[in-house]
């Protein structure tokens, strides 16, 4: 197989367009009001689960398969969802150390 090259300054900006698309609307918003929209939507975002209605012909299979498989999703979920904490904490840390070096 190839090995595929990455534009990493094209995949940054791409990244930056969608979280300032994602932010609050208007030409007087805040970079700091964007920030917390960026933060509550990610908060909102937070809780993930696997439990969805059981429906059709294979619903109780999926329930049974679902019981069985979750001793194995679940630590990998319960990991990104730390590592997830520990980063929203560091760039909160971060603005706040920011923030008061500005304000100097």
């Amino acid at each position: 197989m190839p090995e595929e090259t990455t534009d990493v300054a094209a995949l940054f900006a791409r990244l930056k367009e969608e979280i300032r698309a994602a932010g609050p609307r208007g030409s007087a918003v805040t970079p700091a009001q964007v920030r917390l929209s960026v933060r509550d939507q990610a908060e909102r975002l937070w809780p993930i689960s696997a439990e969805r209605p059981i429906v059709g012909k294979g619903g109780p299979v999926k329930g049974v398969l679902r019981r069985l498989m979750r001793w194995y999703v679940e630590p990998a979920f319960a990991d990104q969802r730390a590592f997830n904490d520990a980063v929203l904490k560091l760039i909160d840390d971060l603005d706040e150390r920011i923030t008061r070096l500005e304000q100097r």
